[in-house]
């Protein structure tokens, strides 16, 4: 699957034209090129446009299996930068104390209401 992004206008105003081969995408893009003042297009998914190619800014042809992997790859290097900045300040005195600090400090015991231990020796019910 492709897709050909167009950015015309003052605006800019982006349109998206859906292709199944990267035939028909070429297609359109030269077709993009090469066109007189007035185009219209149609895309493999019924879209149709007419565009003043005077107005057109750039263009961008985008193979959409290759950049699905380009996003998952993004995704993990991210994943791999968090685990990664975890384990420095992990490390970190300054970091790991205030952790603590925002966390409410150490863990401390809490008196029961009426002592810990009743006056038999076990905990109150």
């Amino acid at each position: 699957m492709f897709s050909l992004t167009i950015v015309f206008g003052p605006g800019p105003m982006v349109w998206t034209l859906m292709y199944k081969t990267r035939e028909a995408a070429e297609s359109a893009r030269s077709f993009l090129r090469d066109n007189g003042d007035h185009i219209g297009m149609i895309d493999d998914f019924g879209q149709e446009c007419e565009i003043k190619t005077s107005n057109i800014q750039g263009w961008m042809l985008e193979d959409l299996d290759q950049s699905k992997l380009a996003h998952i790859e993004r995704a993990l290097h991210q994943a791999r930068t968090k685990i990664k900045a975890d384990e420095l300040a992990d490390s970190d005195p300054a970091i790991r104390q205030g952790r603590l600090r925002q966390q409410g400090g150490l863990g401390m015991i809490q008196p029961m209401p009426g002592g810990l231990v009743g006056a038999n020796g076990r905990f109150p019910s």
